[in-house]
């Protein structure tokens, strides 16, 4: 298998996507820096940096591809009561990182976007309509979308300065491997695997059962990544999504089959996220890439309730 591109500078390659990123790019990059916030080393990476260092990495080839997956940690305990400082960091994370890139002459990224940028209003996440930026995103999230808003404009502002190239995934709801270890701060479907492992007989989902998301395999996300190592000259967006929906339901009954548990699923009064249903366009992605289909819900859970078991048992 050749090589993806001759390096990549990945930053926030400690966290939950980026350590699937570092998976996908671990011996198909002959040079995988990783910047994480510690700098401490990471098992696939051929040096890593702490964030606050990055003026420390060395001369890079003329090759190279930034992969941008930095943010400020989900915890889903703190995530709506966060929003400014959520704002605030990732924000800073994204103008620092275009700043790394115009300082050393890399032309080109990969940016972890999120479907979030996309107007409250709009029924359809569709990446083919041009995002309107006086449109708000949805309140509960406000200030996390428009992080993710103001790195795509960071985006564009280097491409018209400095010529940098970016192809920017809008991820829609991305589970697997590597989230967080604590149910009560990962994102829901990492949660769902986690408690459909725990003894009992209920489950319980907090809030509503039948609101419906994208929920798109971690793996799926990084193969995308990978692929479009190779790529130059591109600037786009485009929504990293299945393409179909699932509720919350489907979600925790895919977790209980993967488990092999017996549990009921009881449904408790819990907040208004205030987004019944977010459904998002996969049309411009496949058009760009030749991809093989993406993971089924109940295989992904599987691989991802496997995962867990064995990381909480270790």
């Amino acid at each position: 298998m050749g090589s993806l591109t001759e390096a990549v500078v990945l930053f926030g390659a400690g966290g939950f996507v980026g350590r699937n990123l570092v998976e996908a790019f671990a011996g198909r990059v002959p040079l995988l820096y990783g910047v994480t916030a510690s700098g401490n080393p990471l098992p696939g990476t051929t040096r890593t940096f702490a964030f606050a260092g990055i003026a420390e990495i060395p001369p890079l080839p003329a090759e190279t591809v930034v992969a941008a997956a930095a943010a400020r940690r989900h915890d889903a305990r703190r995530f709506a009561r966060e929003q400014s400082a959520i704002l605030a960091h990732n924000s800073e994370i994204a103008t620092r990182i275009y700043q790394f890139c115009a300082a050393r002459g890399i032309g080109e990224v990969r940016l972890a976007s999120s479907s979030a940028v996309y107007p409250a209003e709009w029924d359809v996440l569709d990446d083919e309509r041009p995002l309107d930026l006086a449109a708000p995103p949805h309140k509960g999230e406000a200030g996390y979308a428009w992080s993710k808003r103001w790195a795509e404009i960071v985006a564009d502002l280097h491409r018209r300065l400095y010529g940098i190239n970016t192809l920017a995934f809008r991820l829609t709801n991305p589970y697997g491997p590597w989230d967080s270890l604590d149910p009560a701060a990962a994102h829901v479907a990492p949660a769902f695997a986690m408690k459909a492992l725990r003894p009992g007989p209920l489950f319980e989902i907090a809030g509503d059962p039948e609101a419906e998301r994208d929920f798109i395999y971690a793996a799926d996300v990084a193969r995308v990544f990978a692929l479009s190592l190779d790529r130059r000259g591109e600037h786009d967006s485009c929504n990293l999504a299945r393409g179909e929906t699932s509720t919350v339901r489907q979600l925790a009954e895919a977790a209980i089959a993967a488990a092999g548990t017996a549990k009921t699923i009881a449904v408790a009064a819990g907040p208004d996220r205030g987004v019944r249903m977010r459904r998002a366009t996969a049309r411009k992605l496949r058009r760009l890439f030749d991809l093989p289909p993406f993971l089924g819900l109940e295989d992904g859970m599987r691989a991802t309730v496997a995962w867990y078991r064995d990381a909480l048992a270790r």
